[in-house]
């Protein structure tokens, strides 16, 4: 968890600031970063809730009872499975979802010349 926590922070801030370079050459001034900052936080906090309703909705399917001094070998077998296929499968829609991301670091340079020279800052 401390991974991709890592990751989505530091990726995704430097992301961000690509996406409203891009939006200053596509539609001009004012840029955007408050409203790209807002939608970037409200996804995090979104994910968050949803990560907290599926990690109870796990608990309650895999028969975990908080109350018990140890948890059956079925309980365990189940976690175990869910500490695999979660993951895996949300690894995978995230590499689907970002394959057809088109801010390549080549591209992201190449708007930020470009912004450079509307500007007149070269």
């Amino acid at each position: 968890m401390a991974f991709g926590l890592g990751c989505l922070f530091t990726l995704m801030m430097s992301m961000t600031a690509d996406v409203c370079d891009l939006d200053e050459l596509e539609n001009g001034m004012p840029r955007k970063e408050g409203t790209f900052g807002a939608i970037y936080w409200w996804t995090v906090k979104l994910g968050q809730a949803l990560a907290l309703i599926v990690g109870g909705a796990v608990l309650q399917w895999v028969g975990f009872d908080g109350n018990a001094a140890t948890q059956t070998e079925e309980t365990l077998t189940k976690l175990r499975l869910a500490d695999i296929i979660i993951p895996a499968f949300t690894a995978g829609l995230a590499i689907v979802v970002m394959w057809s991301y088109s801010l390549s670091e080549e591209r992201a340079r190449e708007i930020k010349v470009e912004l450079e020279a509307k500007r007149g800052v070269l």
